[in-house]
């Protein structure tokens, strides 16, 4: 199989959170180039969040039918509102998600002050994106001027399991093993993520520090001993279900290990374990996080050779 040059492709290894993060981040500089940046040219954007917007629209026909007329909302937007955060930032995000068809959910906050007669405005609502090549494809939102409840729940059902639905975030360690210039994949048995490749790794046990955590669960997922070096990244992984409930919210902690003994072999639960070089990963089709970590993990390392395993 051909590989790919990971390390030259990473506009299309984007976290689409990361991507949908950054957005924000744009909206609450008002920095309408990058605000742009984040959108893919054809980009379809349903639903203006702020019914003041619709004041955009005075003169004519002229702006629903503007190839410009993203760049435009956002300028006359931000010329005409400062956001009354704290700091001056318009929007806090409550949730930002994976919906388990494929898009980014984020719930926010908006408040802002109008320039021209200092009127507090503030909405609360929650917008979808579709992604394609690290970009926003399609933008959907829905916006309401109503109070918002930081401490609403939405939890339905019977009794929830500690891992689905759970009642606080749970924390997950995981590790790059580099062995022979070659990265451990597994392929997982349960869900989140069953039957697909990912870093080997699991969730921290009550009594246990993040390094015995992750070589606790590298030694039961695959067989290795290693020793845990540095912290590659720390991020948060949310995942919702059809009806926008929280099916899982893990805090994850990423670090590079290096092999120290042990045998490579699939255990716990995991059904599947490779060796697979950094530039061939393609086949694998590891989630853009996964594969993001693993560029990471190569420029820190520079692929130092590892210990070769025992026969």
């Amino acid at each position: 199989m051909s590989g790919v040059d990971l390390l030259s492709s990473k506009k299309k290894l984007i976290d689409p959170l990361d991507v949908v993060r950054n957005h924000y981040l744009a909206l609450n500089r008002a920095d309408v180039e990058s605000v742009m940046e984040t959108y893919h040219p054809d980009c379809q954007i349903e639903g203006i969040p702020l019914d003041q917007l619709g004041s955009l629209g005075e003169e004519g026909n002229d702006f629903e039918e503007s190839c410009n007329v993203e760049r435009l909302m956002f300028t006359r937007f931000f010329d005409r509102y400062d956001g009354a955060f704290e700091g001056g930032k318009r929007l806090e995000i409550r949730t930002l998600a994976l919906i388990e068809m494929g898009w980014v959910h984020a719930e926010w906050r908006l408040c802002e002050r109008r320039c021209s007669d200092s009127e507090l405005v503030e909405y609360t609502g929650y917008s979808h994106f579709l992604l394609e090549d690290g970009l926003i494809r399609r933008q959907r939102t829905v916006a309401h001027r109503i109070s918002f409840d930081h401490n609403e729940r939405v939890l339905h059902g019977a009794a929830m399991s500690t891992r689905q639905y759970p009642e606080r975030p749970i924390v997950g360690v995981g590790a790059v093993v580099f062995v022979e210039d070659c990265v451990v994949l597994v392929k997982r048995r349960f869900e989140p993520l069953a039957g697909q490749w990912s870093l080997p790794g699991g969730s921290l046990e009550v009594g246990e520090t993040l390094e015995a955590g992750v070589a606790r669960e590298i030694l039961e997922e695959t067989g290795l001993e290693v020793q845990v070096g540095p912290v590659i990244e720390v991020f948060d992984r949310i995942l919702l279900d059809e009806f926008k409930r929280i099916r899982y919210h893990f805090v994850l902690v990423d670090y590079l290990c290096r092999p120290i003994g042990g045998r490579l072999k699939a255990a716990s639960d995991v059904d599947d374990v490779v060796l697979a070089k950094p530039s061939e990963l393609t086949p694998f089709r590891l989630t853009p996080k996964a594969t993001a970590i693993i560029i990471r993990a190569v420029e820190m390392t520079k692929i130092r050779p590892s210990p070769v395993l025992p026969e």
